[in-house]
């Protein structure tokens, strides 16, 4: 893939620029990820998240434009008047990427996040037998803490859903979910699957929801 750059700075859309940076530092970091790391079922969404962090951080275009990546931030008031006493329980997304927005005489900050979930087409038995996974258990889960999270604003809106699939495929692990949404009546919001030429290791996905929301998915199998 060719160098990204900013020409200067985030031209027209800072907002959407930045979005399509976050995604090809995403898609690199997956790709590096996948080939060095022994990523399998057993894995937690935390380990998996910290990898890719990792990855984003030390590539050399995240110097060069100085973004960072952190993990597990915790969701707090911008004005620092409404800060509670307490945070230890306050919102956490799995990923944030931060870098600043410089096309305008007075820099400003731009902020991507990315809350995951793993995902499983079928049950199985954890290697070191203490547990039993459930597939439906984490369909469903994907739906009430990523979906509706994000529908109700407990996360940011601009926010992508990361499904890390780590039993079967990306289309069967989506099936899984959008069957669950049929069984809740929801089948209007399905996550339709997406092929987009700028980042061909992704399976990005789009799911419409009522008082015209849109939500943006994206899956990596592992």
């Amino acid at each position: 893939m060719g160098k990204m750059g900013l020409s200067g700075g985030f031209i027209s859309d800072a907002g959407l620029s930045f979005k399509m940076i976050c995604l090809h530092l995403l898609e690199m970091a997956y790709s590096e990820v996948g080939t060095t790391c022994s990523i399998d079922k057993d894995w937690t969404e935390n380990a998996i998240s910290e990898a890719l962090k990792e990855s984003i951080n030390k590539n050399e275009e995240t110097v060069r434009m100085l973004i960072t990546a952190e993990v597990e931030v915790r969701q707090l008031p911008t004005d620092l008047s409404m800060m509670p006493s307490k945070v230890d329980n306050a919102p956490r997304i799995d990923i944030k990427v931060g870098g600043f927005d410089t096309g305008k005489e007075t820099p400003s900050r731009v902020c991507y996040y990315m809350e995951a979930k793993n995902l499983y087409t079928s049950d199985f038995q954890k290697t070191n037998h203490t547990g039993y996974v459930s597939s439906t258990y984490y369909a469903k889960r994907y739906i009430s803490t990523g979906i509706d999270h994000l529908l109700s604003g407990y996360y940011p809106e601009n926010t992508i859903l990361l499904g890390y699939v780590l039993v079967g495929t990306v289309q069967a692990a989506v099936n899984k979910v959008n069957q669950n949404l049929v069984n809740d009546s929801r089948g209007a919001e399905n996550i339709n699957l997406q092929v987009y030429e700028e980042y061909p290791a992704l399976v990005l996905g789009a799911s419409a929801h009522p008082k015209g929301m849109r939500l943006d998915h994206c899956f990596l199998q592992f």
